[in-house]
This record gives C-alpha cells, structure tokens and sequence, in this order.
C-alpha cells in the first residue's frame, strides 16, 4: 500500500485520527462529516492498513520518516487506533483511550519546517498531537489548508473552509488554561491536559524523558 498524499483512501483516513475535530455550529464531528460527504475506504482497505484484530502478531502498516541523524518518527496504523513514536519513545495514540496533545504548535512547525521532503505528509501525521491557542488560531488554519490542498482530495472551497476549521477545533479547546504550556525546572514543558505524555500529572522523570526525546527531534541539544 502506498504511504503517500497522492492516496486518497491514505488521506482520508488522516482525517479520521483526529478525535477532538468537531463544529459547534454544525453540531458534528469531523468523522461523521467525512462518512456524509466522502466515499470512504472499504472495511478491507482499512485491514489491509491496520491489520486484523484477529490476528497475532500484528500486521498493520508503519510509516517511518526520519527527522534527523538521532531521531526517526514512527505511526503504527492498528485496528482503532494510530500509535506514534519517536525511535522507541511512545509519544501517544487516537484510539478510544487517545493519549495526545503532545507537541506545542511552534514545535510542530519547527519539526516539519525541517522536512526535506512529504513535508505535508509528516504535518497531517503529527498534526493530532498538536496543541495551538487562540492567538496562533489564524496562522494554525492557514498552515492547515496549506497542507490540505496537498492531498489527493481536490477539495472545493466549502469542504476546505470546514475542514480546516474541524482541524484548529482538534487543537484549540475553549478552556484557554488547556492550551498553555509550563515549563518546569529539571523537566521542561508540562501542559494542563490529562491525556498527553507531557501532563503534569505524570512523574517528573517521565516527563524528562520525553522531552529529551523532542529536543532531539527538534535538534537541540
């Protein structure tokens, strides 16, 4: 199966991975917009990406794209859930125990600024692990219809507008102290949000070591 924009299936199912996307005024949520108004992939296109539940081990597909010298990022497709990784760094998954808001939107541009190439790819894929606020809102949809009109979709003016705002919806919750990022001394940022790797809940040393791991990705050292 090719791994790429130029698959509409591929990037349709993109879009599905982004469990917070939904439109106050239309009442919806981003997937049950897509099943209304796009011919989604087949159930055996979506196992042939993910692999069976039935099956063991796992058989689904992985996309890899290295960022640097010291880090490759990993999605793993699974039945229900895609599963991210930076080397061997769990950094979280959109299934029903989704695990996001990973990355702070100026670390997401800096990381897929970077790319030398599927630069759009790479964006759509950490994208659901991004968090933004109200004062990037108009910079994160501009980026985002940018790289919606990369893909095979050929989306009309309308489906583009709603889409990309779905998306800004995906990273930006009403409760502004959900938006923000704290840095801690000896552990780095920590954000407001229970289902990240970067939640202030967790221990401190978790949190270092995933924030090493994106310093490496961002190539700081």
């Amino acid at each position: 199966m090719e791994l790429s924009l130029a698959n509409r299936n591929f990037c349709l199912f993109l879009l599905t991975q982004f469990p917070f996307a939904s439109s106050d005024d239309l009442e919806i949520m981003l997937s049950d917009y897509l099943f209304e108004h796009f011919d989604m992939p087949s159930e055996d296109w979506f196992t042939e990406l993910t692999g069976s539940e039935e099956e063991e081990p796992w058989n689904g597909y992985t996309y890899a794209h290295p960022l640097n010298g010291q880090v490759t990022f990993y999605a793993e497709f699974h039945p229900h859930e895609t599963v991210y990784f930076f080397n061997d760094t769990y950094l979280g998954n959109t299934g029903g125990h989704f695990h996001l808001s990973l990355f702070s939107w100026e670390e997401l541009k800096a990381i897929t600024e970077k790319a030398t190439q599927n630069r759009s790819l790479l964006f759509l894929l950490l994208l659901p692990l991004a968090v933004g606020n109200a004062a990037e809102q108009a910079e994160i949809e501009a980026e985002i219809a940018q790289h919606l009109q990369q893909t095979s979709l050929q989306l009309n003016a309308e489906q583009l507008g709603l889409i990309t705002k779905f998306l800004s919806r995906h990273l930006i919750f009403e409760d502004h102290e959900q938006n923000v990022f704290e840095e801690l001394k000896n552990v780095g940022p920590v954000i407001n949000r229970s289902h990240s790797e970067r939640s202030r809940k967790k221990e401190d040393e978790e949190l270092a070591a995933v924030n090493e791991t994106i310093r490496l990705a961002l190539g700081l050292m």
